[in-house]
């Protein structure tokens, strides 16, 4: 899985004609960004993205070769590898694409009934959390509450934000469902919440049937969220053409940098291929509520941190996933920072030296040994304040 590193100016792609997935989020972004701003033609790559409508199914088309690689939620690598909620399919990521932007929405009429009102930066979690395990006394029911994939950083996500609320999982109905469909669950009543990419959630209450309570970024800040993902096998067979996508999506992430509030990134989101009309309830507002703080590039953001990948297998423990050891290889196997730092050096970035880290705001490092010096890290807090390694499970 190691590197040697190369010359940008020299790749010649093994395969040049791409379909790679993606899910209608925004978030999307860097792919959209890519073919739509010539960064993958740069690279000598003819990509045609293609719109899936469930994680499930960018799983399974990732799996059988028909997607040669997608934007996949964090933990869908790892998941795959283990072989969770489907035959194993050694499966890898060298590059994080987005951090944040998932949040914790709840059905209008829960949350005025629970007494959430919004602040003027959006709810305190913890409050939120407090109020609704208080409403919940008086429910004759389980909270039926809707996550996009089982093994996904928004299930994870909302079981730790009900954890820290006092709330147990008993007292709730997990349930999933694809993102497009949450607004129209909250608004018939069929779910009471959820936890979701945007622009569902900045959807839900500009439509008045949701109420942000909680985002991923204020129950762990900087947690990786989308990931560019292929197989093993279509890794090894075709080296050159998972570089030049790396480098293409680099690019792409760094020009989000300046550009994520621009009248350009709206033009190219709001394409019919991609999420089209539906955002345009976002275009006088900003396509990124600030709340949710999400983020493309910078620091460490596209490092595949391990550490964070033994935190996901922690939270699959956690939730009866997964039964084996947290300290696992698969972590090195699926996380590949090797080919990252390759791609980061040929780029003149600088990335980690470490693969590993304590995470969490008591645990981390205010600045970090990088391949080309110092490097100071994205913030990295937990809303119970903890810190963890390996050691800690």
């Amino acid at each position: 899985m190691s590197g040697t590193g190369f010359d940008m100016d020299r790749l010649v792609p093994e395969k040049e004609r791409l379909t790679l997935g993606f899910v209608a989020l925004l978030d999307s972004a860097p792919l959209v960004v890519a073919r739509e701003q010539g960064f993958f033609t740069e690279q000598g790559l003819d990509v045609r993205l293609q719109r899936e409508n469930s994680w499930a199914s960018v799983r399974d088309k990732v799996a059988y070769g028909l997607l040669d690689g997608a934007q996949m939620i964090a933990p869908m690598p790892l998941a795959s590898s283990l072989g969770l909620g489907a035959p194993p399919v050694a499966m890898e990521t060298a590059l994080v694409m987005s951090r944040n932007g998932n949040a914790i929405t709840l059905a209008a009429g829960l949350a005025d009934a629970a007494g959430i009102e919004p602040g003027e930066e959006g709810a305190d979690p913890l409050l939120s959390g407090r109020l609704l395990r208080a409403h919940l006394t008086g429910l004759e029911r389980p909270l039926k509450l809707a996550t996009v994939y089982p093994y996904s950083c928004h299930h994870y996500q909302l079981r730790y934000w009900l954890n820290v609320s006092g709330i147990s999982p008993r007292q709730v109905e997990f349930i999933g469902a694809p993102p497009k469909q949450m607004v129209d669950l909250l608004a018939s009543g069929q779910i009471d919440g959820c936890c979701v990419g945007e622009p569902w959630n900045s959807l839900a209450e500009i439509g008045g049937v949701g109420r942000i309570v909680a985002t991923g970024h204020q129950v762990w800040s900087n947690m990786m969220e989308k990931v560019f993902g292929v197989t093993r096998q279509w890794a090894d067979e075709h080296p050159q053409t998972y570089r030049a996508v790396l480098m293409a999506l680099l690019k792409a992430c760094r020009w989000l940098e300046s550009h994520q509030h621009s009248e350009s990134l709206y033009q190219c989101l709001s394409l019919p291929p991609y999420l089209d009309l539906e955002i345009e309830p976002l275009h006088d507002r900003g396509l990124f509520a600030p709340q949710l703080e999400q983020r493309f590039y910078g620091a460490d953001t596209n490092f595949p941190w391990r550490s964070q990948g033994a935190w996901l297998l922690g939270q699959m423990r956690e939730a009866g996933q997964w039964q084996g050891p947290v300290d696992n290889p698969v972590l090195d196997e699926v996380f590949n920072t090797d080919l990252y730092r390759e791609v980061a050096e040929a780029m003149g970035l600088n990335a980690p030296v470490a693969d590993y880290r304590i995470e969490g705001r008591d645990g981390a490092q205010s600045e970090l040994s990088g391949t080309r010096g110092v490097l100071v890290p994205n913030t990295n807090d937990f809303i119970d304040g903890i810190c963890f390694g390996l050691r800690h499970f």
